[in-house]
């Protein structure tokens, strides 16, 4: 007698949504998501050329741990670490990875994403000193 063949289950990975993630952070993690911001602002303001392309590029290449596209997302992500760092790795990898979902998650809602658009720049700068 023949056994029936079952296909195997997958591990089913649980993805939080946008909005969720972001009332969390914004609620509990305030802090981290200042320090993301803070550094993409600090950066952007000694490189004028970064827009929000490059920005969410960086932002995606952080999430990943894949090497950066270009020089300027090098930059971005060299000076999140430095920020992380600096921090004194007071936020655990997986708060960290979902400040930079909610940074991501804010640049798409707040900008276009086409060559030269810097409009998540603007809006973040109102609120960064």
């Amino acid at each position: 007698m023949l056994k029936p063949k079952f296909k195997k289950r997958r591990n089913y990975e649980r993805k939080e949504k946008p909005e969720k993630i972001y009332k969390r952070m914004s609620r509990d993690h305030l802090d981290v998501l200042q320090n993301i911001e803070f550094s993409i602002v600090s950066t952007c303001r000694n490189h004028e050329d970064i827009d929000d392309r490059i920005v969410a590029s960086a932002v995606k290449t952080a999430i990943s741990g894949s090497d950066p596209v270009g020089e300027l997302s090098a930059i971005l992500i060299d000076d999140l670490v430095q920020v992380r760092q600096m921090r004194g790795g007071s936020a655990p990898d997986n708060i960290w990875i979902d400040g930079l979902k909610v940074v991501l998650w804010s640049v798409r809602n707040h900008s276009d994403l086409q060559p030269g658009d810097r409009d998540y720049l603007t809006f973040i700068q109102n609120y960064v000193v």
